[in-house]
């Protein structure tokens, strides 16, 4: 079944390393493209999110977390086509800001879901890489979009490679 938890986190992890490896070799994107392109990935990378949430817990805490991590990542893709005039700074926050939202989502998934599960030190790892992603660029809001770009385009392939990796663990552990 394509909605299934394997097949979910491969097209996620996929599309995220796809976005960060984009991002990367094309830094001198303009700010409408990176806009849009952004606004398209969280759209995308939000419903995945939920698809997993929803599929992979039918009740609880960890389906609640990922049901509100997804739609925040959609309400910021849908931000970014309502406003595609928005200025530098309101995209690095929104990017940091999301980032922080996943961040801290993946660690309560991570808490919930025990030392036991497979791939549960992954997602806790990409927690922490999204915190300290959020926080950098939080901390230094001047940084030209250029370098943010590239940070932010690392960030996802490395996430999005994690990701692969831990649908890799889970199926090779419910196989």
């Amino acid at each position: 079944m394509w909605l299934g938890s394997f097949r979910t986190l491969i097209a996620r992890g996929f599309f995220t390393a796809l976005f960060g490896c984009l991002l990367v070799g094309w830094p001198g994107t303009s700010l409408a493209a990176l806009i849009l392109v952004f606004g398209a990935f969280a759209l995308i990378d939000g419903a995945l999110i939920i698809i997993a949430g929803w599929t992979r817990w039918p009740t609880g805490p960890a389906r609640v977390i990922s049901v509100v991590a997804g739609g925040l990542a959609m309400l910021a893709g849908v931000a970014m086509f309502a406003w595609p005039a928005v200025t530098e700074i309101v995209l690095l926050v929104l990017l940091a800001l999301r980032a922080a939202v996943i961040g801290v989502a993946e660690l309560m998934i991570a808490t919930h879901i025990g030392r036991s599960a497979p791939g549960a030190w992954l997602v806790a790892m990409m927690g922490v890489i999204s915190i300290i992603v959020a926080v950098l660029l939080l901390a230094n809001p001047a940084t030209g979009l250029l370098v943010v770009v590239r940070a932010y385009g690392l960030y996802a392939a490395l996430v999005g490679v994690l990701t692969i990796g831990q649908a890799w663990a889970m199926e090779s552990r419910y196989a």
